[in-house]
């Protein structure tokens, strides 16, 4: 934990920055719990903490096959990374189901409390 000392508000450094700082938890919230039960072949939790983190791990493998072949033939690929139209389509994914997610924060009164109690809520 860090503590500010001039306003008296401890952030803590391991968790989500964004919610620490406005309440709001980023677009990749449970996803680091998500990638830990796919590893443990846990299919249905990791759907439960972020529906699109069989995406992700997909996308993981692409990306280490890749370049894993890229540095075995000594030679640069053209990348599917390079597809612009992809890149939008998933930022435009994780941002609707986000908002999604957000909305039953939102409904449910939680969003509200925690966006007062968070630092910025502290502030204002």
């Amino acid at each position: 934990m860090v503590v500010l000392h001039g306003l008296g508000y401890e952030v803590n450094l391991w968790g989500c920055p964004l919610k620490a700082l406005v309440g709001i938890p980023c677009p990749t919230w449970g996803m680091t719990r998500a990638v830990f039960a796919i590893a443990n072949r846990q299919w249905s939790t990791a759907l439960q903490y972020h529906l699109l983190s069989p995406l992700v791990i997909l996308l993981w493998a692409m990306a280490l096959g890749q370049i894993s072949a890229e540095l075995l033939t000594k030679r640069t690929w053209g990348g599917w990374w390079q597809k612009r139209n992809l890149w939008l389509s998933v930022l435009g994914l994780m941002f609707g189901y986000h908002s999604i997610r957000l909305y039953g924060l939102w409904s449910s009164g939680t969003l509200t409390t925690v966006m007062e109690q968070s630092f910025l809520g502290h502030l204002i």
